[in-house]
């Protein structure tokens, strides 16, 4: 593991556990074992660490929520696949979800938003575009399907994680065909 990544995993521990202000840039140092200017040196502030932290994270679940997909598989499968797969992510990485919530709970949010669009133009955004587009999908608006998407896995994951509910695999399938059955055209 690179100094680059070993600040990133350390720093989504530390987030888990203490939050985005209980994890000063000493302890980060500490943890990742770098020295403190090794992460000034990757990043001019804790604000751009957390916001490099996002990139990061953002696109580790990308590439494995759609590690399965592929254009010649039927857009159903394709669907349930990438559905599984970013419950899956979150289960095995309840530091990322930690760190994710607290994130788009934050002001962070409002400069990511300023650098880029996200509703609408996130990959999973896109994927279901493409399901409305090809007549799969009702037609609606993508960031009301994405919401119920998005929104069921995460909360999901939360139940599981928390103990409230232990899901599995035939109780994730019935979720997602519940989904499926409420946006399919």
């Amino acid at each position: 593991m690179d100094k680059k990544e070993a600040i990133f995993q350390h720093t989504l521990l530390l987030i888990h556990q203490n939050g985005f202000h209980g994890t000063p840039m000493s302890q980060i140092a500490q943890r990742s074992g770098v020295a403190i200017g090794t992460i000034y040196h990757h990043f001019e502030s804790k604000d751009e660490l957390i916001l490099a932290l996002f990139k990061y994270c953002r696109g580790l679940i990308t590439e494995y929520i759609f590690k399965d997909n592929h254009p010649d598989i039927d857009f159903k499968t394709r669907f349930f696949s990438i559905w599984l797969n970013f419950v899956e992510f979150y289960i095995k990485h309840p530091e990322s979800l930690s760190f994710m919530d607290q994130f788009y709970s934050s002001p962070y949010l409002q400069r990511v938003l300023i650098e880029e669009t996200m509703c609408g133009e996130d990959s999973v955004s896109r994927f279901l575009k493409e399901g409305i587009d090809l007549g799969f999908i009702r037609n609606a608006d993508v960031n009301i399907i994405s919401t119920v998407f998005i929104g069921t896995a995460v909360s999901t994951v939360k139940r599981h994680l928390h103990g409230l509910h232990r899901f599995n695999q035939e109780s994730f399938r019935h979720i997602i065909e519940i989904i499926w059955d409420g946006i399919k055209k």
